[in-house]
C-alpha cells in the first residue's frame, strides 16, 4: 500500500473515531414536576407575582427559559393532565371536566417515549389513565388527602435502575399541593396583614386566610422540586436531563380554577437543560398540549399526530412565535365559556350568562371547603359594600363578550368589549374563535 493511501486512511479512521461520540450522543433524561391547583401567580420568578417563598422554583427560572404565555385549555386537573401526557385538546379529546371520559383510548407520553426506548414512571397524583405508566412509590395520589406525605427514594431508585439497564428515562413527579384541603406547610411563614391580595379578590380575614394556607402548600412544593435538583445533582445527572416544572392550573378561588381567566388557565412553564437551552425569558404562546410533541421531538422521535406541536425552535431561541392563540374552554353543568388568548389581548364568549354551577355546586352554602368559607365572607361583605358587590359580579354574571387587554390588564379587571375602540379587535377574535 502507498504511503499517502495508507495516511488517508489513518486520517479517515481518525475522524471517524472522534465522530462515533456525536453520531451515538445519549438520549436526554426528561424529569416532570407538575403541582396541583397552583395559579401562575403563586411563584416569586413571575412578574407580578404575589407574596411567596419559592426560592427552588425561583432558582430553576433563573436557570432554565421561562414562558409567560403558557396556558392550560381547561383549569380542572383531569382535562389540564390528559392534554399534558397526550397531547390532545377537548373537541379532540372529549375531556371538558373533571367528570368526563376520553372518547376513546389514546396514547400518551408512556407510549410514545416508551417506543423510543424510555423508561417513563410516575410517583404522585394521577387523575389519568396511568397504565402505560411505570408506578413510582413515595407521593401521595389522593389530592383531597389531610396529610399528604412525600419522599425521593422510589424516584432515586426509578433513576437508577434506569440508567442500569442503559435507558433513558422519563419521570413526573405529581405532586398534590397544592390542592385543597390546604392542611400542609408553615402558614406562619405567611403573616397574614403581609399577604398581597390579588386585585379581583375581595379582601376579607377567610381571603386572607385562604392565601396564606394555600402559599404554605406552595412552599412544601417548593422543597420538592428542590429536592428534585438535587437527587439530579446527587447522581450526575443534571448536565443531561431536561427539567419541567408545570404548575398546573389555577387555585380554587374564584375566577381561578373552574374558569377561563388567565387566574384559572395561565401557567408557569419553565424548561432546563443545560448548555442546551439558554436562561432566558419568552412571551411565546404556548399549551400544556405541545408538551408531548415537545418530549417526543427532543427524543429523536416522529412529531405524533396531535393538537400538540414541538417547542424545540422556542427553546434553541430561534423564535418567539410558537401559536398565534391558546384557545380556553370551561364547561361543566351545562355553562360554558369560551375563550381564545394572544400575547396581547383576551376574548371571552359566554354564550350563557349566570354561572349557576359556581354558586349550586362550587360555593354551595353547606360546603365545608375554605374556598366555600371564602365566598361566603364575600358576599356578606358585599351587603354594605358595592365594590364587594362589583367583584362578585365578575364572577357570576358575564355579558355575552368579554375582551381584556392582558399584557397592561393581566387581572383582566377592564372588559373592553363595549369599547369603540376595540370592536374590530372582538370581531377578529370572535371569528377566529
Amino acid at each position: 500500500m502507498k504511503p499517502t493511501l495508507r495516511r488517508l486512511l489513518a486520517s479517515v479512521a481518525l475522524a471517524a473515531l472522534f465522530a462515533a461520540p456525536v453520531l451515538a450522543e445519549e438520549k436526554p433524561n426528561f424529569v416532570i414536576v407538575i403541582a396541583d391547583d397552583v395559579s401562575w401567580s403563586s411563584f416569586g420568578c413571575v412578574d407580578g407575582g404575589l407574596y411567596t417563598r419559592t426560592p427552588n422554583i425561583d432558582k430553576l427560572a433563573r436557570q432554565g427559559l421561562r414562558f409567560t404565555n403558557f396556558m392550560c385549555s381547561v383549569a380542572q386537573c383531569g382535562p389540564s393532565r390528559h392534554e399534558i401526557y397526550t397531547g390532545l385538546l377537548p373537541p379532540t379529546s372529549g375531556v371538558y371536566s373533571n367528570g368526563s371520559k376520553p372518547r376513546k383510548k389514546y396514547k400518551n407520553i408512556a407510549n410514545y417515549l416508551g417506543e423510543l426506548g424510555y423508561m417513563v414512571g410516575l410517583t404522585g397524583k394521577t387523575h389519568f389513565d396511568v397504565s402505560a405508566f411505570h408506578k413510582i412509590p413515595g407521593f401521595e395520589s389522593n389530592g383531597n388527602h389531610m396529610a399528604p406525605t412525600w419522599e425521593m427514594s422510589g424516584v432515586k431508585r426509578f433513576m437508577e435502575d434506569s440508567k442500569a439497564q442503559d435507558k433513558p428515562f422519563c419521570a413526573v413527579i405529581a405532586s398534590v399541593n397544592a390542592h385543597h384541603p390546604w392542611t400542609v406547610g408553615d402558614p406562619s411563614h405567611f403573616p397574614l396583614d403581609q399577604i398581597v391580595v390579588p386585585p379581583h379578590m375581595v379582601d376579607t380575614p377567610a381571603t386572607r386566610e385562604a392565601l396564606a394556607i394555600h402559599a404554605a402548600e406552595v412552599e412544601v412544593l417548593d422543597n420538592q422540586v428542590g429536592a428534585t435538583m438535587k437527587l439530579l445533582d446527587d447522581l450526575k445527572l443534571a448536565d443531561n436531563t431536561v427539567l419541567i416544572f408545570l404548575s398546573e392550573q389555577g387555585t380554587a378561588l374564584p375566577n381561578g380554577k373552574w374558569s377561563v381567566y388567565d387566574y384559572g388557565t395561565r401557567a408557569l412553564c419553565l424548561m432546563r437543560w443545560p448548555g442546551k437551552i439558554k436562561p432566558a425569558v419568552t412571551d411565546a404562546v404556548a399549551m400544556y398540549c405541545d408538551i408531548s410533541s415537545t418530549l417526543v421531538d427532543i427524543a429523536g422521535g416522529e412529531a405524533p399526530a396531535t393538537d400538540g406541536k414541538s417547542l424545540l425552535p422556542v427553546l434553541k431561541g430561534e423564535t418567539s412565535h410558537h401559536r398565534d392563540h391558546a384557545y380556553l374552554v370551561h364547561q361543566a353543568g351545562g355553562y360554558t365559556q369560551r375563550a381564545i388568548r394572544n400575547k396581547e389581548f383576551k376574548l371571552v364568549w359566554n354564550p350563557e350568562r349566570e354561572v349557576d354551577y359556581y354558586l349550586d355546586v362550587l360555593m354551595k352554602p353547606t360546603s365545608g371547603k375554605f374556598f366555600a368559607k371564602v365566598w361566603r365572607e364575600w358576599l356578606k361583605k358585599a351587603q354594605t359594600d358595592p365594590a364587594a358587590q362589583a367583584k362578585i359580579d365578575r364572577v357570576v354574571k358575564h355579558p355575552e363578550f368579554e375582551l381584556y387587554d392582558i399584557k397592561n390588564d393581566p387581572w383582566e379587571l377592564n372588559n373592553l368589549a363595549d369599547n369603540p375602540e376595540y370592536t374590530q379587535k372582538l370581531r377578529e377574535m370572535h371569528a377566529q374563535l
